[in-house]
């Protein structure tokens, strides 16, 4: 509600978020491949050899894959990877990546770049230093994607189906 109140105040619309419905359908279908590419290289991948490096602290108290474990919240989660992760972060993300770049030019854009993607890092901490590093890793490849594609169906679409493989991912591992 905030990102509509204060494009509606610059007298832009959601347009200039890089929402088209011109290829919608080719947008998702990307968004698909690169959400799958970005869990097998980034989640899967990198968050390995990370957290090898970063063993992650002693559990003082409940683990959070804990919370995988009964099948009955699937949903739950599901709603809360495409929603929270996907629609919520990456707006959240394209409208500070477009609002910097529109008042500082490229500096700004790259400003905005960086700084978002080590808050997004900075925000997985209590999963280890390593998830931490990852997920950084991943903002920042999610802004690039934006920032080459401009495309925010695509970018949404990634996130989420990235963050599902996960919560899916979560339940294989909590079951085992």
């Amino acid at each position: 509600m905030a990102i509509f109140f204060l494009l509606r105040l610059e007298g832009e619309g959601f347009d200039k978020l890089g929402f088209t419905r011109d290829r919608w359908i080719h947008q998702v279908f990307s968004g698909l491949l690169f959400g799958a590419l970005m869990f097998l290289l980034l989640n899967a991948g990198l968050n390995s050899i990370l957290g090898s490096l970063f063993p992650k602290p002693a559990d003082t108290g409940t683990s959070l894959m804990s919370y995988f474990s009964d099948i009955g919240n699937l949903y739950l989660w599901l709603l809360i990877g495409i929603f929270g992760g996907g629609f919520v972060e990456e707006l959240m993300r394209i409208f500070i990546l477009t609002r910097f770049e529109k008042a500082f030019q490229k500096p700004g854009l790259y400003a905005a770049l960086i700084c978002s993607s080590a808050v997004f890092g900075f925000g997985h901490l209590y999963q280890g230093v390593g998830t931490a590093i990852a997920t950084g890793v991943s903002g920042l490849v999610f802004g690039i994607i934006f920032i080459r594609r401009r495309s925010a169906l695509e970018l949404i679409t990634m996130h989420a189906f990235t963050d599902v493989l996960s919560i899916v991912a979560a339940y294989g591992l909590a079951r085992h």
